[in-house]
């Protein structure tokens, strides 16, 4: 008999299918747990739960993001627990199907993102990177391994995080939930340094330390270099160096006093982390951040006060020798005694050899190629190898010459003189003002630290850059929602 109903009725599945499902579901389970094959009775176990999640993704993009993020900060830990490499592709899959829930709610008009926020100076500038890099597909040099990086990650892979992150960041809300999301991750990245400093590394960091050979950079005579689950000390130091900047700037210029603490013990952790990875030139990041802050914050006081901690803490470490004692403070100070350090003389030679090579190689000698170099051995002997590019920068003027170099520079600094105009002229709310320049301060900085190291380029480092210029780009929208919220609080 036909429904009368004027409502819609959602048809259920039979409940015969039903009950056969969970009696094949248990049959399985019950067949992998005698055989003794318990990794498939865990997947088993887990398919409803991943079933339900991937459709409740395609309803939700910020669900989906949310998982990229994560996986962004987790994939290198699985990759050094379970030996496996390559998982960056999980990135792509996760893009892959994050594009395409963002299509689906498009398609059904169930959302409030809007494609034109995908259309800025973040995402038009990388247009003329992409023209680059198609040409460098030309390049006679280039191998069937620089092709396919080429394509992959420098055009498809980075683009299209761009578009997303610029069309999904785009509201307070998001933004609360984003920067309690980092503050989660920081804290378990502090329980896990501490671990490692206090208990000891486990067994499959002592594999990668000692087996692949990674304590040559990490063990030293000066102390140990502490990565917590990150890819390398310097990636851990540089992403703590980011978090201390954003997380102090912000929790000073927070509403919410819950909020402020919580920020600002996130800021503390991201301090000790910077420290206990002894790397030097994650310094950069709070320096660099705060010292551009103290330009885009329009505000005096604020502007006294950063300036004078800023300097106070540079005498501290520049021209005096207290707590010395501390292998941490010790190796930190070194950062700005360069000429004093063995490595940075070592890179400052590099560098000429690379300079004088590059100078008949304007676009550079390929995508994913090196300079090859003879290098002596202890017999005596040569040994054929090549020059480490030791640096994201370097690696970029390597790749693709001066005039990629120049490009490349040329787009983040398009993109971070917007990012600074939005922030001092397009943002009226002052606790969302600060939040933003926070943002533009630390990629500033990050991006300074490319010069002496590869974060900029890695996973989670690249993913916080886009991250953080999304929201700058939304902020004129971010904060006419605010000021929409504050007109209809004060109706009420």
């Amino acid at each position: 008999m036909a429904s009368n109903t004027p409502y819609l009725v959602r048809e259920q599945p039979p409940k015969a299918l039903i009950y056969l499902l969970l009696v094949a579901g248990l049959v399985a389970i019950t067949y992998a747990i005698i055989a003794q094959k318990l990794l498939i009775a865990v997947a088993i176990v887990c398919l409803p739960i991943v079933i339900l999640a991937v459709a409740y993704g395609f309803q939700n993009p910020y669900f989906v993001y949310l998982l990229y993020a994560t996986y962004a900060f987790f994939f290198t830990t699985i990759s050094r627990y379970t030996l496996k490499v390559k998982l960056s592709v999980g990135l792509d899959i996760i893009l892959v199907y994050l594009s395409v829930s963002l299509l689906v709610v498009f398609y059904l008009k169930k959302t409030n993102f809007r494609l034109k926020d995908a259309v800025n100076i973040f995402t038009l500038s990388y247009i003329a990177w992409i023209i680059f890099i198609l040409l460098q597909l030309a390049n006679p040099h280039i191998n069937e391994e620089g092709i396919t990086h080429g394509i992959r990650i420098m055009i498809l892979e980075t683009f299209v995080l761009y578009i997303i992150a610029s069309i999904v960041s785009n509201s307070p809300k998001v933004l609360r939930n984003g920067l309690i999301l980092i503050g989660l991750f920081t804290i378990i990245a502090f329980l896990k340094l501490m671990y490692q400093r206090y208990v000891g590394f486990d067994s499959s960091e002592r594999y990668w330390l000692y087996v692949q050979e990674a304590a040559k950079t990490h063990i030293l005579s000066t102390g140990i270099r502490y990565f917590s689950y990150f890819t390398d000390a310097g990636n851990f130091g540089t992403v703590m160096g980011a978090i201390a900047t954003v997380y102090t700037i912000i929790g000073f210029n927070t509403r919410n006093r819950k909020f402020a603490i919580f920020y600002l013990s996130i800021a503390a952790m991201g301090i000790i982390g910077m420290l206990f990875s002894g790397t030097r030139g994650a310094l950069v990041v709070p320096f660099a951040g705060l010292a551009l802050y103290c330009l885009i914050c329009k505000s005096i006081r604020t502007f006294a006060i950063t300036i004078i901690t800023g300097l106070c803490i540079f005498a501290f470490l520049a021209f005096t020798d207290i707590g010395n004692g501390n292998s941490f403070i010790r190796r930190a100070r070194t950062a700005f005694r360069p000429t004093a350090d063995a490595s940075f003389n070592v890179r400052i030679q590099n560098r000429k050899e690379m300079a004088l090579y590059l100078k008949d190689y304007p676009f550079g000698i390929g995508i994913a190629n090196s300079i090859p170099k003879l290098w002596l051995k202890q017999d005596l002997t040569y040994e054929e190898g090549t020059l480490p590019p030791d640096s994201y920068f370097v690696s970029i003027w390597i790749q693709t010459g001066i005039v990629g170099l120049v490009l490349n520079i040329t787009i983040y600094l398009v993109t971070l003189l917007g990012c600074c105009y939005i922030v001092m002229f397009k943002v009226k709310d002052r606790y969302l003002r600060h939040q933003l320049a926070a943002f533009t301060c630390t990629v500033f900085g990050i991006l300074l630290s490319g010069y002496t190291g590869y974060a900029p380029g890695m996973p989670p480092t690249n993913f916080i850059i886009v991250a953080m210029i999304a929201f700058v780009m939304n902020g004129a929208y971010i904060d006419k929602q605010i000021t929409q919220q504050k007109l209809t609080i004060n109706k009420q």
